[in-house]
This record gives structure tokens, C-alpha cells and sequence, in this order.
């Protein structure tokens, strides 16, 4: 199964444009958080119909988690709430905030950014934030924009990969920890195309591709011998 991954959109029309015509092959989109844009001058609201409407029309399989700027605020609380909006675009092919869903012999969670507890059993995280602690959840600053909630889980459960985002201009787009590999294409803003992770599920091989380069994992998340082999179907057992 082939991955592409992509992250922190922000409401850049011109990108949601360029995924059903021009990206990748890819089985499944992975689209880990910040659909949406709290600065954008269209609202909320709008924003919120629209990418609905898109991730409806969008011609192949969808596993979506939320970011911080895909909450909801709730006036009348004066709270910002879960992005339960998510919810209603859920479907036979399009999986959202707290669904399980197994493709290709492989278990895969969406972590609502407002989880708590987070992470749980799956060979495959998205999460809008990685960890505390790794070079994709820190900034070239050197500042460490990871979320802390997730190392614990993240050392427990041990997934093979966590899909992520968030940190715009991480150190590094890849890290493979033990038997986990942290994945984070990042943000170009003024770039013509997202950047994008092409992951394959057969080998956990992976490639960074943006408008001005690529670049291969030197490391992959090879399964442990004696796993299970690959399903051939992309047939989704949801749990």
C-alpha cells in the first residue's frame, strides 16, 4: 500500500486543488491536522462547509486527524471545542478523529488533537503533533514543539510510524527511533505544492518530495520477523 502524507494545509485552496489532479499514485491520503485557518479572513464556518465538502469529493480512501486550528469555538462557552465537524464527513472511505480502520493487513488510528488518553494499538499513528523529544516535533530554532502526551504512549504501544505535523520547519522530516519511524513532510508556505511523504507500507520506505527537492529515508521500520504478511485487499475492517 502507498502512503501520501500531508499535513497543515491552513485553507491554501491551490493545494486541495493539486491533490486529486497532479499528486502522487497513492491507495490512501493521510492529512494530519490544520485543514483550516484561524487567520485566514474567510470564516471559520466557511472554511469548515468547504473542506467538507472537498474531503466528500476527494476520489480516494481519507484518514484525517484534527489540528489545533480545526476545532470548533463554542460562543455561548466561550470554549474551543473537539472538531466534531470531522465526524460528519466520515464514511465508508473517509476516517476521522478516534476511528480504527485496518487496509492492507495493516491497523491504523487517527488521534484527535484534543485526545486524552492518547495513541492506543495500531501499527500506523496520525496525530497532528509528534512527540515530545524527536527531531520531527522540533523546530529549527532548536525549540521543541512536540506533544509531550504522546512519548509515553509512543514508548508503550511502539507503532511502526506516527504521521504528523504542527511543527512547520522541523529539524528533520524523518527519525526512526527503535521500532517507530516519526514522519513530518512540513510546511513551505509560499510553495506551488504541499510538501509531501510518499510511504511505502511494504518496506516503511519513504521519500520527501516539495517544490524544490527530494529526498529518501535513509532508515525504514521493517516489520520483525515472524509479522504477519500484508492482506493483498484494501478492504477496510473497522473497529
Amino acid at each position: 500500500m502507498t502512503i501520501l502524507h500531508v499535513t497543515d494545509f491552513h485553507f491554501n485552496k491551490r493545494w486541495f486543488d493539486w491533490l486529486p489532479d497532479n499528486a502522487p499514485a497513492h491507495d490512501l491520503l493521510v492529512m494530519s491536522g490544520d485543514m483550516l485557518n484561524l487567520s485566514d479572513a474567510t470564516s471559520h464556518r466557511k472554511q469548515i462547509y468547504w473542506v467538507a465538502d472537498w474531503i466528500k469529493d476527494y476520489p480516494f480512501p481519507i484518514s484525517i486527524c484534527s489540528g489545533n486550528h480545526d476545532l470548533e469555538w463554542d460562543a455561548e462557552a466561550e470554549l474551543w471545542t473537539p472538531a466534531y465537524w470531522l465526524r460528519e464527513v466520515a464514511g465508508p472511505k473517509v476516517w476521522t478523529d478516534g476511528q480504527r480502520v485496518i487496509l492492507d493487513g495493516l491497523s491504523l488510528i487517527n488521534i484527535s488533537c484534543t485526545t486524552r488518553p492518547k495513541g492506543g494499538e495500531a501499527d500506523i499513528w496520525v496525530a497532528h503533533a509528534p512527540p515530545a523529544g524527536t527531531s520531527v516535533g522540533t523546530r529549527l530554532n532548536g525549540r521543541d514543539a512536540g506533544d509531550p502526551d504522546l512519548v509515553g504512549p509512543a514508548r508503550r504501544y511502539a507503532p511502526r510510524a506516527i504521521l504528523s505535523g504542527h511543527i512547520h520547519d522541523p529539524v528533520s522530516w524523518f527519525e526512526k527511533r527503535n521500532s517507530t519511524l516519526f514522519l513530518n513532510p512540513g510546511r513551505t508556505a509560499d510553495a506551488r505544492i504541499p510538501n509531501h511523504i510518499i510511504l511505502d507500507t511494504e518496506s516503511f520506505s519513504c521519500e520527501l518530495i516539495t517544490e524544490n527537492r527530494r529526498e529518501t529515508s535513509a532508515v525504514s521500520a521493517t516489520p520483525e520477523s515472524g509479522a504477519a504478511p500484508h492482506d493483498d485487499s484494501l478492504v477496510p475492517a473497522v473497529a
